[in-house]
């Protein structure tokens, strides 16, 4: 589904992503850790196509998409979440999840498509309404309410239904617990594995900091150090790798 070679990006002297190399099959979620400043958004950039990489490949399907803006790639099957929400704040919850289409992303929400027959716009509802579902009946209660006025957690929520209303190949999920406390991050981590028996041929890729929301998720780690990965494999593989242990925590010696 998505292959990288060496992917590098250069600010200047700083090296933010060195020559990283990865790989996701379909259907399989990669959960991406490291210390902050490591790279993980970064990474997340390059691959949505808001940056261009200084050199590396980024292979989606075997084709080529570096270089490309970050619409097109969109449109190739690439969507992703945010650190912080990108909402339409005045449009309410159905309406934010409608935007997702192609079809309505292309007319005015409020001119065009509401002045139309009503036909696109049912039609839209009832997708939309098939979206939220997966999510119990959490924001489907909540579909006229302005997406400003709904709690945090209900908000992440949101994001992750407008970038599924696109039909990805591989979802891009930047943090999204970040901000909740432990019972809603546990309540997300369960909602996204029903998102990924929903969706059984949905790639995944979170950035995520909340180590038991990784474990519980994903079905492999990558984990970014200075911007280069230091190690790849399962969460226990991982976890017990003595170089993410020393970038995590220091040396043993320092670690009071």
């Amino acid at each position: 589904m998505l292959t990288v070679q060496g992917l590098t990006i250069q600010f200047g002297g700083l090296v933010a992503v060195d020559h990283v190399n990865m790989s996701l099959k379909q259907g399989k979620t990669l959960g991406v850790i490291g210390p902050n400043g490591s790279g993980k958004t970064t990474l997340f950039n390059l691959l949505s196509g808001i940056y261009l990489p200084t050199s590396g490949r980024i292979l989606l399907n075997d084709v080529p998409i570096q270089g490309r803006s970050a619409d097109q790639v969109f449109r190739m099957g690439i969507a992703r979440t945010f650190q912080n929400g990108r909402l339409f704040w005045n449009l309410n919850v159905i309406e934010n999840v409608m935007m997702g289409f192609e079809e309505v992303r292309t007319i005015s929400l409020r001119g065009t498509l509401f002045g139309r027959s009503g036909q696109l716009y049912k039609k839209s509802i009832d997708k939309a309404t098939e979206i939220m579902s997966i999510f119990g009946d959490l924001l489907i209660k909540q579909s006229n309410k302005l997406s400003k006025d709904l709690s945090y957690a209900d908000r992440r929520r949101l994001e992750i239904c407008r970038a599924l209303a696109a039909q990805p190949k591989i979802l891009l999920l930047d943090e999204p617990s970040a901000g909740m406390d432990a019972i809603e991050t546990a309540t997300l981590m369960s909602d996204l594995n029903k998102v990924k028996a929903k969706l059984p041929d949905l790639s995944i890729i979170v950035v995520e900091h909340d180590m038991d929301f990784i474990k519980g998720l994903v079905d492999q780690v990558m984990v970014l150090n200075y911007g280069r990965c230091i190690a790849c494999g399962s969460f226990d593989e991982v976890e017990q790798d003595p170089e993410v242990i020393k970038a995590y925590l220091g040396q043993e010696e320092s670690a009071c």
